[in-house]
């Protein structure tokens, strides 16, 4: 744990000295774990509630998905090619306001049923792949480790990850403490059995939706049915979004209130 400059003096004074050094670490673990909801808002990755456009809602700059802790996704097995596509839109974002490469860790579960992230579907998503590191490891263990020290480097834009299980209370908070000095954003796609409770600031669960069409029936824009679960910073909810490859922006889909929930997505808020 590196917090080394948030301690005047941690030498070894003898037993006297235990219980102040303890006491210390305590206070350095607890600003660590209060930056992310003290940062400004446009530092953030996600909006939560849509802000007044001149052409209705939109989702832009995001306000609300953390930066400098950890954010987990949640789906259906069915709905994970989606949610992987929601996660790389969220990459995409991190690119676009930071400086420096995004970092992919998948363990080999998590890419079984589907495969690895395509380059060109990437690309379509508009996400510069040329600033995309691909990691594969063999367990959920090792990708959390990957993640980890990936963060520590201080050297990316954005981290993002994919595993089916093996994230603890114990991971989640080292995992908040490695993205916090630098507010590297941070989002891990957890398997839809994952039950374990994690210190995650936020936790969306993404359900796939059909696509936007064009005036001539094409295909113009991917959308998701959203459900924000849990939130440190701000209120829970649920939405249907679209993403715009080319600005770089989610929209909220109009009439959502006149539409029921998916089959099977549960509405929270």
């Amino acid at each position: 744990m590196r917090c080394a400059s948030n301690i005047t003096d941690l030498r070894p004074r003898g037993e006297e000295a235990k219980g102040e050094r303890i006491a210390a670490l305590r206070k350095a673990v607890e600003r660590l774990q209060a930056a992310p909801a003290s940062g400004r808002a446009e530092d953030d990755l996600a909006c939560v509630a849509p802000r007044p456009g001149p052409h209705g809602p939109v989702w832009g700059l995001p306000q609300d998905l953390a930066c400098g802790a950890l954010n987990e996704l949640v789906a259906a097995h069915g709905d994970r090619p989606a949610a992987f596509g929601f996660l790389f839109t969220l990459t995409t974002l991190g690119l676009k306001a930071r400086a420096g490469p995004a970092v992919f860790v998948a363990s080999r579960r998590a890419l079984a049923d589907f495969g690895a992230p395509y380059g060109h579907g990437l690309a379509q998503l508009g996400l510069d792949v040329g600033r995309l590191i691909l990691i594969e490891t063999r367990t959920d263990k090792d990708a959390l480790w990957a993640l980890e020290e990936t963060l520590r480097s201080r050297a990316v834009a954005t981290v993002a990850g994919a595993i089916e299980g093996g994230l603890d209370l114990t991971s989640s908070r080292r995992l908040n403490l490695a993205a916090a000095p630098q507010r590297t954003p941070l989002v891990l796609l957890r398997g839809a059995k994952a039950t374990r409770a994690s210190a995650a600031a936020t936790r969306w669960r993404i359900a796939a939706a059909p696509a936007a069409h064009d005036r001539f029936g094409a295909f113009a824009h991917w959308r998701w049915q959203v459900a924000l679960e849990r939130c440190r910073i701000g209120r829970t909810g649920h939405w249907l979004i679209e993403w715009n490859h080319v600005a770089h922006r989610f929209r909220l889909v109009e009439g959502l209130a006149d539409r029921p929930p998916a089959e099977g997505f549960r509405r929270v808020g």
